[in-house]
């Protein structure tokens, strides 16, 4: 009688876990636990001498946080996308390996991950080299998102917004969660180059 209450009542307990703050050092971190994804995502960086590399790290989860998993990524369209990315830690392998929490990664499309989002990424460590600058990214879903079997939501659509320390100038961007269909310069929706 006791195990089946207690598989009745686990639906609602997910349902009811609140949103955490993770501070992981190098970057923070707004956690939905009902979504199962990050809802924003903060990390500043000036662009060093690598000295990491991501061989042999991988995705883990964290102690007393209800996260996606490897599960919400098989056999889908969907990346394990990092938001704090891997390359702009990769002065330490400690903060390059902050990265790989599935905290730090969102149910991002493929051909986003490894496309435009990608280049603006590349773009980002480019202008670091001259400025320090500060990322803010906001994880966007719609009001009833699709989920993945494992339970995972699917976002909407990634904002991300790019301060530069010294002049305080802003470029935004907005990504709709699909295959990109335009260069990167068309998902610029505030600020200019």
């Amino acid at each position: 009688m006791l195990s089946k209450l207690l598989i009745l009542l686990f639906p609602f307990f997910i349902l009811a876990q609140p949103d955490v703050k993770v501070d992981k050092k190098y970057y923070q971190v707004t956690y939905s636990q009902k979504l199962k994804q990050p809802l924003t995502v903060d990390y500043g960086f000036r662009t060093k001498t690598c000295n990491a590399t991501r061989s042999g790290m991988d995705f883990y989860t964290e102690k007393n946080i209800i996260t996606s998993s490897n599960v919400d990524y098989v056999n889908n369209d969907w990346d394990k996308g990092h938001m704090a990315p891997a390359a702009d830690f990769c002065y330490s392998r400690d903060a390059m390996l902050a990265t790989f929490s599935y905290t730090n990664c969102a149910l991002q499309h493929y051909k986003l991950n490894r496309g435009v989002w990608k280049e603006l990424e590349a773009a980002e460590r480019v202008w670091a080299e001259k400025d320090s600058i500060i990322v803010h990214i906001d994880i966007i879903f719609n009001t009833n998102p699709t989920k993945t079997p494992g339970g995972a939501a699917i976002p909407k659509s990634f904002r991300k917004t790019i301060t530069f320390y010294s002049t305080g100038n802003k470029l935004i961007y907005e990504f709709p969660n699909v295959p990109p269909t335009q260069p990167l310069d068309k998902y610029l929706i505030k600020g200019k180059l």
